[in-house]
């Protein structure tokens, strides 16, 4: 499946970075074309992989893995759970979130909201129809 968002996403973190793509393939542990699979033709990889490119480029994980289209690992029995939807850090996250949403076009919206509606699903929340 391409993936355009993904491939812009990582292409423009990895330029952030001041890497090239064989570094960032070096220091990742994959092949240089594979990355330029990523890239060029919005491959994503399996979700380990997706991890390893996270902690390559320092962005948070699970901002990683939902750009990949990955549903992110949520720790329902942590503690701090609460704290953090409660934190700034939550509310800046939530609004970079709508407005990324709000500048997609009609159909890329819908296809946001099925994405969410799934990745809440899978981890017991269920969004009003």
């Amino acid at each position: 499946m391409r993936n355009e968002s993904w491939a812009n996403y990582i292409k423009e973190k990895r330029k952030l970075k001041k890497l090239t793509r064989r570094q960032l393939a070096i220091l990742t542990k994959v092949d240089p074309s594979y990355l330029t699979l990523i890239e060029r033709d919005g491959y994503v990889p399996r979700r380990d992989k997706v991890l390893g490119f996270a902690s390559v480029l320092d962005i948070d994980p699970g901002e990683m893995l939902l750009m990949a289209g990955y549903a992110p690992y949520i720790d329902s029995s942590s503690e701090n759970n609460d704290a953090f939807i409660n934190s700034k850090l939550f509310n800046q996250e939530l609004f970079s979130i709508v407005k990324f949403l709000s500048e997609l076009d009609a159909k890329e919206q819908l296809r946001a909201l099925e994405v969410v509606r799934t990745c809440l699903s899978a981890v017991g929340f269920n969004l009003p129809v």
